[in-house]
């Protein structure tokens, strides 16, 4: 039997539906879930095909946690071919021997795994553990290895005329740009430099000399705080990694439809209609439905190691990330964790919510042909404002 709270949630919410401009001129499609009763409370449009935007981060996100691991890192890793010749020279002021000059006699290898992260600090860091080392000469070549993927510059589906990351193996900045900036940081140390610096694929038989790295919680904050879409798209190809390099988008689809079926693989019916084009949201190519966000969002809960990442990634309503000026002053401040979307015609919203009495809700909102982007926020802020307030409970 349908409770009378569940009527009045449901009355309430097509209430709001019914006078809003932006739900009769364009689409909207929503599904929220009850994780804690494991029910749906509300469906409308959940089952259409959308373009989500930057929602599509979630299942880059949850793809991600689960299949690379809550303690993964980006790792950029310094290695060389030849010899390293050093030479001690004795010191009078405290009568020890102390390591002063020695040079490389061979090439050096920086291998770029995509790394968003990595800047300048980093790059100089690198280049004074080498001068550490006793190195102050390199006679061969500075040599950036690439071939951690392989792909087009740019996603599939990507608008020409946006303001589009570069999709590289050897990324700084954005650019194909790290490479130049080792050179510059081996110089600043006081590192002679006499070969040439030059793209070269680092041999099975060149010896690590070290090495930095980032975490995947540092990266899918970035991902899911701020969107932003280059640490999204690393991700993906780090997911296409798993099945072997050079790693591309295909491979890292590949990992994020495995996991798709996997999650329906108890539902009677088909895996929903859906198109997975990149890890970013950007293309236009992407398509999915409320109810594979909101699948994905269950599995995250279910999975003790990845909801709690999770969450505390997630922007908080009022607070903070892309959610910072919105739901102020509501019910919904503090409360509601969820990844936006924008993209021209494009508001989506998903994530998870508290009810009143506590239960924990999953849901999705996607407003597409909406050419009010404000009006459909709006709309958006309301729904979770009223999820917010309701009790699944009779007090």
């Amino acid at each position: 039997m349908i409770s009378n709270l569940l009527i009045s949630l449901t009355l309430a919410l097509d209430s709001l539906l019914a006078v809003s401009t932006v739900a009769n001129t364009s689409s909207v499609g929503i599904m929220v879930y009850d994780l804690d009763a494991d029910t749906c409370l509300y469906a409308k449009n959940s089952c259409q095909t959308m373009r989500p935007a930057s929602t599509q981060k979630l299942i880059t996100g949850i793809t991600a946690l689960d299949e690379l691991g809550v303690d993964y890192q980006y790792t950029t890793s310094l290695n060389y071919t030849g010899r390293i010749d050093t030479a001690t020279v004795f010191c009078p002021d405290d009568s020890t021997y102390q390591l002063r000059r020695g040079s490389l006699q061979g090439n050096l290898y920086i291998t770029g795994v995509m790394d968003p992260k990595l800047n300048s600090d980093d790059l100089d860091l690198l280049a004074y553990n080498i001068y550490k080392m006793g190195i102050d000469t390199i006679t061969g070549n500075i040599c950036g290895d690439a071939t951690f993927m392989k792909d087009n510059k740019y996603g599939q589906g990507w608008c020409w005329d946006d303001d589009n990351p570069e999709l590289c193996s050897l990324l700084f900045g954005r650019k194909e740009a790290l490479l130049s900036n080792f050179a510059k940081s081996l110089s600043k140390a006081g590192i002679v430099i006499l070969g040439d610096v030059k793209e070269q694929s680092c041999p099975s038989s060149a010896q690590s000399l070290t090495s930095i790295s980032h975490s995947l919680l540092e990266i899918l904050e970035k991902v899911m705080k701020n969107s932003n879409n280059t640490y999204a798209e690393t991700l993906l190809y780090h997911l296409g990694a798993t099945q072997g390099k050079p790693s591309t988008a295909k491979k890292g689809i590949a990992v994020e439809e495995a996991l798709l079926k996997k999650i329906f693989a108890s539902s009677p019916s088909d895996i929903p209609p859906h198109r997975f084009a990149d890890g970013s949201g950007l293309s236009l190519y992407n398509y999915l439905s409320p109810e594979i966000e909101v699948a994905f969002l269950r599995y995250a809960y279910e999975q003790k190691h990845i909801y709690p990442r999770l969450r505390e990634a997630l922007p908080i309503a009022g607070i903070d990330g892309t959610l910072e000026k919105r739901m102020k002053n509501t019910d919904a401040e503090y409360n509601v964790h969820a990844k936006t979307g924008t993209l021209t015609g494009v508001i989506s919203l998903a994530g998870y919510c508290f009810t009143k009495d506590l239960h924990n809700l999953a849901f999705s909102i996607i407003c597409n042909g909406c050419l009010n982007a404000d009006s459909a926020r709006t709309l958006q802020d309301k729904i979770c404002t009223i999820l917010c307030t309701y009790n699944t409970t009779p007090n």
